[in-house]
């Protein structure tokens, strides 16, 4: 049977191939490419030294190991409640532990992202809307009454809240209402309400 002679050359170009599809970590390697995993021991001595020929930091590689499914879990909750976008291609360029995590423990980014609770399908809405369909989708809350406010929307809206904030606000939820047409000041109905609350308490 014929033999595959691997280069490093073409190590280095199965391993970057496979980088943000498939796991990168030792184990998985020598269990699903064992030719390559030998090949690239034999070369570089040793399969962390193949990975940081490919230009990789393998300390991130290493780290999805420690990764539970909870704590996976924990983390998208964590970043998807500060507003960092949770789309696979932010998270893979910046939270690639947690994205390589994501995979070996749920078999994909999505369903990691569905078994935290949060709607994938908003997610890559949110990213692929245009100004027009925010605008639109802005509008028609209003028109149904919505309570408009930042905490609402962060609430109950976090997909067209950051979609508004980066594609028509530049970073500010009020401008993008205003760019909708919209002059509400929902702070200060919420000052109100507030002030309303703390009267009827006394």
């Amino acid at each position: 049977m014929f033999k595959r002679i691997w280069h490093p050359e073409m190590i280095v170009h199965h391993i970057l191939s496979r980088d943000g599809k498939e796991p990168l970590n030792s184990f998985y390697y020598a269990t699903n490419y064992p030719d390559v995993y030998a090949a690239a021991e034999r070369t570089f001595g040793s399969w962390g030294k193949a990975i940081e020929a490919a230009g990789l930091d393998y300390s991130l590689i290493k780290k999805y190991r420690d990764w539970t499914k909870q704590t996976v879990l924990d983390e998208i909750r964590r970043l998807h409640k500060e507003g960092e976008p949770i789309f696979s291609q932010n998270i893979q360029n910046n939270h690639k532990s947690l994205y390589m995590a994501s995979i070996k423990r749920f078999g994909s980014w999505g369903k990691a992202v569905q078994a935290a609770g949060i709607n994938y399908r908003e997610i890559r809405l949110r990213r692929s809307m245009t100004r027009e369909e925010i605008k639109k989708a802005i509008i028609e809350l209003y028109r149904k009454g919505t309570d408009l406010s930042y905490t609402n929307m962060r609430a109950n809206y976090q997909y067209l809240l950051a979609a508004g904030m980066k594609k028509l606000g530049n970073g500010s939820w009020s401008s993008a209402r205003r760019l909708c047409g919209i002059l509400t000041n929902y702070r200060l109905n919420q000052q109100k309400k507030r002030k309303i609350k703390y009267t009827s308490r006394r």
